[in-house]
């Protein structure tokens, strides 16, 4: 028997929760009172009501995928604990594209236009610096390594910039950041000397970058709900194709500035832009935090000491290995192959145009099939396109398309990345878990541009100079994608395992033996994780 609490705190006994559809009743609205019934049953402190192993078995595959498409799990005697956590912590959730909702997507996207998009055209600068001789005596490496810096070096802080939120609040966080990102790319416009550049350019810009983003990055999630259904990754989706409008417009709006007034000026235009449209990006986005009451720390033991938390890292270390290499050094190799800054402008551009319509419809596919699969899937991808057409590439028309391939796919961890973390970390200590996210992003950022240049053969321009760093992207890509497949085994696993949990420091907690999470990489069927 069943109980259910009334609104003054009463208990009446009601019948029993049918295990098989009542006599001319759907099997979608039995379901539903299951859920529904099982909810109000732990209002009281009920233990968890499972299912009659001997129901119909067309019931169970409905009732499994009743509560799958509550919870994103697929085991029917084990998800009623799951629907109870998912109606108290995601009821109020809106998932709609209106309102604070609408408005924090457009202002989150802007923030990508002017952080990863803006940053996006240093390989222009690079090619400048590179070819030009803008600073005497320094190398390759050096340019190389204040694009690392840029990308790397106020990410690595994430943890500390994660609590900064919680001690100074989300717009003056990202204010702040608005303000050092002007200030440094402005100072680099007057630089004369390397290390001026290093520490502008470089540190500056990469720390105010950092303060915009990284905040930016939890805001969307908090508007829209996770799994088949909702529209999380959708909305992501579209938060990060910002970086590809910006991508377009800072490559194609920058070069001819570039060439004509030289890279000072592009500098300059760049930083104004920047601090204009943060600024209207603040006022448009809104948190809450309110409802959520998220935990702000610098280190939480729990979260980086679990398993999932650390194969993510191996993930995302791959992937921005190969992500950065390939997006500051597909402009160069046009040029390697005799043509001219234009076209490598172009050729860039084409990674950023492919992000506007890629990213989007990548996040409608994992909300169908599940953020980590569909990530698998995708970083497959690029691995295949870097091998079947970077590789032989030898026109420029061919690298127009592959331009486009790689860059509707290359970036798929911007848009899933905090999806992931949600499902392995949760949402009151999702800022943490992201903050590993970006430890590893940074580290790999930091080393990626020197790896890249490193990597590309010398002597003469020719395209056969960039065969390894071709050969390093595709395996990087192919890397990550089977580093999901080993967190894919352990998520199934662990929410098996964890139905028992209350709270997510438990579900945390849970040890996930080694031969049945591997075993579970390859196991097919409803598990759309």
């Amino acid at each position: 028997m069943a109980t259910v609490s009334d609104k003054t705190g009463a208990t009446e006994t009601s019948g029993e929760l049918p295990t098989t559809p009542p006599q001319g009743q759907s099997t979608e609205s039995t379901l539903t009172q299951v859920a529904e019934k099982a909810a109000d049953s732990n209002e009281d402190g009920q233990a968890p009501l499972d299912l009659d192993p001997d129901c119909d078995e067309s019931y169970r595959i409905g009732y499994d995928e009743r509560v799958y498409d509550e919870t994103n799990t697929s085991d029917p005697e084990l998800n009623l604990e799951r629907v109870r956590s998912y109606k108290s912590l995601n009821s109020e959730i809106p998932d709609k594209f209106s309102g604070w909702g609408l408005l924090s997507t457009i202002g989150c996207a802007l923030m990508n236009f002017n952080t990863w998009g803006s940053n996006s055209a240093y390989a222009l600068y690079l090619q400048q610096y590179i070819n030009g001789d803008m600073f005497p005596g320094a190398s390759k490496i050096d340019f190389g390594a204040i694009g690392g810096l840029t990308f790397g070096s106020g990410v690595i802080l994430a943890p500390f910039i994660n609590y900064s939120v919680g001690f100074l609040g989300l717009k003056t966080t990202i204010l702040i950041g608005t303000l050092v990102q002007f200030l440094g790319v402005m100072l680099a416009s007057f630089s004369t000397k390397l290390w001026q550049l290093y520490c502008t350019q470089g540190v500056l810009q990469g720390i105010g970058m950092a303060l915009v983003a990284v905040p930016s990055v939890v805001v969307v999630p908090q508007w829209f709900k996770g799994g088949p259904g909702g529209k999380r990754n959708l909305a992501t989706g579209l938060q990060t194709a910002g970086s590809g409008i910006g991508g377009i417009v800072y490559n194609i709006g920058m070069e001819p500035i570039l060439t004509k007034h030289g890279w000072h000026w592009a500098l300059r235009t760049q930083a104004i832009m920047c601090l204009v449209l943060n600024l209207v990006a603040i006022l448009l986005i809104k948190s809450r935090d309110d409802k959520v009451k998220p935990i702000y720390k610098v280190y939480d033991k729990v979260v980086f000491s679990t398993f999932g938390s650390q194969v993510m890292m191996i993930w995302e270390l791959f992937t921005l290995l190969g992500y950065v290499v390939l997006m500051y050094n597909l402009g160069d190799f046009t040029r390697s192959m005799g043509y001219g800054t234009n076209q490598a402008s172009i050729v860039s551009t084409m990674i950023s145009v492919g992000i506007i319509y890629g990213r989007p419809i990548v996040g409608k596919i994992a909300d169908i099939i599940g953020p980590i699969q569909a990530t698998i899937i995708a970083s497959w991808l690029v691995g295949f396109f870097a091998f079947a057409m970077w590789l032989p590439c030898k026109n420029f028309a061919t690298a127009l398309v592959f331009a486009m391939f790689e860059g509707s796919l290359m970036g798929t961890i911007w848009l899933t990345m905090p999806t992931i973390n949600g499902a392995v970390i949760g949402l009151r200590k999702f800022g943490i878990g992201m903050s590993m996210s970006w430890i590893a992003v940074a580290s790999s950022g930091l080393v990626s541009p020197i790896i890249g240049i490193s990597l590309k053969s010398g002597g003469p321009p020719s395209r056969t100079q960039y065969r390894d760093p071709n050969i390093f992207v595709g395996c990087c890509y192919i890397g990550a994608g089977l580093a999901l497949c080993v967190l894919r085994g352990w998520i199934i696993v662990r929410n098996r395992l964890a139905t028992e949990a209350k709270e997510e420091d438990d579900r945390l907690k849970v040890r996930v033996p080694i031969k049945e999470g591997f075993l579970n990489i390859f196991k097919f069927g409803n598990y759309k994780v």
